[in-house]
């Protein structure tokens, strides 16, 4: 008998090591916090704060973030929001702006391994793809442009980006597209764009009325994983955007 539950022991020992190791689930949120200007007019980190915490994330894309600029004088928007979270920040400058920095960033309860932005250029304004790297997954922030020939073109900048990932791997952010647009066509070639349940609209936070919004999971990184679960998070006066959550296994 002993003999055979050390076999057994072995077995799944060796299955596990094949596989990389049990599954294992996380907590995805993106948020286009708007510098954490609500649509009351009033900025409030404690509120924006109180959004995250409330639905328990592991990680956090960010978008609209201001950095020490005259816009939000002496305001490091990221660090306000970490403070108040307990989480570990990482910030991706996108532009100087106002005496400071404008970019997108990310909050993680599991201090990164790395992080690097990659440079998305745009006609009007450039922008970031920030890649976080993780001990099991990588998670990945961004703001795509409002040109629309420029999200096609960034698009094929993030897939280049995600072939050199070798984890598991997650992109989120303001896409600032709707889900039949050229730029989703041209990241679905490797993304599995999540669906949301009970709604996908989260735009603009107090009725929306498109889907710009989005969490994907890179389809050809190793142990891929899967989604168990996609939602919208009404918060309708925060900023402008609604939240949006994911349950991820990989």
């Amino acid at each position: 008998m002993k003999r055979m539950t050390m076999v057994l022991a072995i077995s799944v020992a060796i299955f596990f090591a094949a596989c990389g190791g049990p599954a294992r689930e996380a907590r995805l949120m993106s948020y286009n916090v708007r510098n954490c200007l609500g649509l009351d007019g009033e900025v409030s980190y404690d509120r924006v704060a109180r959004v995250i915490n409330d639905a328990a994330p592991d990680a956090v894309a960010l978008q609209e973030l201001d950095s020490m600029t005259t816009r939000y004088p002496e305001q490091d928007v990221l660090r306000n929001l970490a403070e108040r979270t307990g989480m570990y920040p990482v910030y991706a400058a996108s532009i100087d702006y106002r005496g400071g920095k404008y970019g997108i960033g990310m909050l993680t309860r599991e201090k990164p391994l790395s992080f690097r932005r990659v440079a998305l250029p745009c006609r009007s304004e450039p922008r970031s793809l920030l890649i976080v790297e993780l001990p099991d997954y990588y998670y990945c922030s961004t703001h795509l442009s409002l040109n629309a020939e420029d999200r096609v073109s960034d698009a094929k900048i993030i897939l280049d980006e995600f072939a050199k990932l070798d984890k598991p791997a997650f992109l989120a952010g303001d896409f600032n597209a709707e889900s039949d647009e050229e730029a989703m066509r041209a990241l679905r070639e490797g993304f599995e764009v999540f669906e949301k349940r009970g709604g996908n609209l989260t735009f603009p936070a107090n009725d929306p009325d498109i889907e710009i919004d989005y969490i994907c999971r890179y389809k050809r990184a190793r142990s891929a994983g899967e989604v168990v679960d996609h939602r919208v998070i009404e918060a309708v006066v925060e900023s402008d955007h609604r939240p949006i959550v994911a349950d991820v296994r990989y």
